[in-house]
């Protein structure tokens, strides 16, 4: 008999269940006949109180609520991100000068996807210590300290487990392009890299003309520019025929110092300006005419992996008839972000704004389309005073000359 309960239970609960899915099947349909299948704000908040109030264990609000703003924001873009207050805390604390001396790119998975996150190094500065470790753009990190990166929300986390003092010891699993297997290294992290900017004179077809390299853009950078724009003229001995303003691998960094360098070839007009939401102009960086040279011919050299500043500093320079570019499209990276810190110490760092060139072009998704596509391997390592020879180079090296007459 009691055989006969358990079975009859068991065809009850199984009933039941059956009944239940079937009305949460066909509930939605009829209730989208009067509305849309989009869900809606009102629609999210009233199932997120259901959640907190009707859930079978009482449900602590602020770790549902901290977990659901991390995934709504980084969702939107790979900049835009979400830190509680003990992550700002951990952050400065793990803030002290310390580096690697490397840019990295989170590749989010599109929603739906059920693939992992990657982190891929975009660029690696002269010097640095991943440069120390043999560590080259297009490598992938696959663990830091021993934390998978495929879970990471956003690039603000992948940055934050990278950060340390002067000194620390950083494990990583890498995947090189070169090898068929991950390997494990080990980094010290130093200070800032040095030799951001390097100058050379290059002789071609007769004439003398000046190499600048310029690997990021930090404060100082334009400044170095300048002074380096000044020891090549010294050193060429004459009037220099033009200049390849090299910005491969060059992944951004401070816009005022793209815009301070543009400003040395442009005497009139707009930079470079920020629109966001509806189009609306916020801010424009105009030209000043004080200590312009227009005359000096120039060339930007760039590749896939020239990005964010490096970008506004090519088109500033293509839009205004002052520089041919020369190489690949660029990355695409042309957004603006701003730092909101909230009652409760949590920081919001949101997607505002988008840069334009002077004529306009969106560059955020586009890049910089060259004026001569040049199929460009990654830019070789260059120690100072020593001038690599390349294909990227000789292009732009013939390219200026040619339209300069030589």
């Amino acid at each position: 008999m009691a055989r006969m309960i358990r079975r009859g239970s068991g065809l009850a609960f199984a009933l039941g269940a059956l009944f239940m899915w079937t009305v949460q099947a066909a509930w939605p349909e009829r209730q989208a006949e009067a509305g849309s299948h989009t869900l809606s704000r009102t629609g999210f908040d009233a199932a997120l109180k259901t959640v907190l109030e009707r859930y079978v264990d009482p449900v602590e609000s602020s770790p549902v609520l901290t977990e659901t703003l991390k995934r709504i924001v980084s969702g939107l873009d790979t900049y835009s991100h979400f830190l509680t207050a003990d992550e700002r805390a951990e952050i400065r604390q793990r803030s002290r000068g310390g580096s690697t001396g490397m840019e990295t790119q989170l590749r989010r998975a599109e929603p739906g996807a059920r693939k992992p996150a990657t982190l891929e190094i975009s660029a690696v500065l002269p010097g640095s210590p991943a440069e120390l470790a043999g560590m080259h753009p297009g490598d992938q990190i696959l663990k830091i300290r021993g934390q998978d990166v495929g879970f990471l929300l956003s690039q603000a986390e992948a940055a934050a487990l990278l950060l340390g003092a002067d000194g620390d010891a950083l494990e990583l699993s890498v995947q090189r392009r070169s090898d068929p297997a991950p390997i494990a290294l080990r980094l010290v992290l130093a200070g800032q890299a040095k030799n951001l900017v390097e100058g050379n004179v290059v002789e071609h077809d007769g004439r003398k003309f000046a190499h600048m390299r310029v690997r990021a853009f930090r404060g100082g950078t334009a400044e170095l520019v300048k002074r380096s724009l000044k020891d090549l003229h010294r050193a060429a001995g004459s009037q220099l025929a033009g200049v390849v303003l090299d910005l491969r691998g060059n992944p951004g960094g401070d816009v005022p110092e793209a815009v301070m360098i543009a400003d040395m070839f442009v005497a009139d007009g707009v930079l470079v300006r920020t629109r966001g939401r509806g189009g609306q102009i916020l801010r424009e960086e105009r030209a000043h005419p004080a200590g312009t040279d227009i005359t000096l011919p120039l060339v930007i050299l760039q590749d896939q992996r020239s990005a964010s500043a490096s970008e506004l500093l090519a088109v500033a320079l293509q839009d205004h008839g002052r520089a041919r570019v020369i190489g690949e499209r660029s990355f695409g990276k042309g957004t603006v972000q701003d730092v909101i810190g909230l009652h409760d110490g949590s920081l919001l760092t949101l997607t505002i704004a988008r840069y334009f060139s002077p004529k306009d072009r969106l560059i955020d998704g586009n890049g910089v389309d060259p004026d001569l596509h040049v199929a460009l391997p990654p830019a070789p390592p260059s120690p100072v005073g020593v001038v690599p020879v390349d294909a990227g180079l000789q292009a732009a090296l013939a390219d200026l000359a040619r339209t300069t007459g030589a």
